[in-house]
């Protein structure tokens, strides 16, 4: 069984490797994230465990702008 987008999208914020950038702007489109609050959201239901990192969050802002 292959990962959801929604899936993919989390693991790749949570890895916030810079080749991912261009990956999770093309998902983020697909799946109809479009601010830092809701890709924030998203990770927080598929990790509800896992803080996310100084570094996702900064990738984050940047694909979608501060808030």
């Amino acid at each position: 069984m292959a990962a959801s987008p929604e899936h993919v999208f989390a693991m790749k914020a949570f890895a916030a490797r810079s080749r991912d950038e261009e990956d999770l702007r093309a998902l983020a489109g697909i799946i109809g994230i479009a601010t830092t609050d809701a890709a924030l959201e998203l990770c927080e239901r598929f990790f509800p465990a896992e803080p996310l990192s100084l570094r996702s969050r900064a990738m984050l802002e940047d694909l979608f702008g501060q808030q």
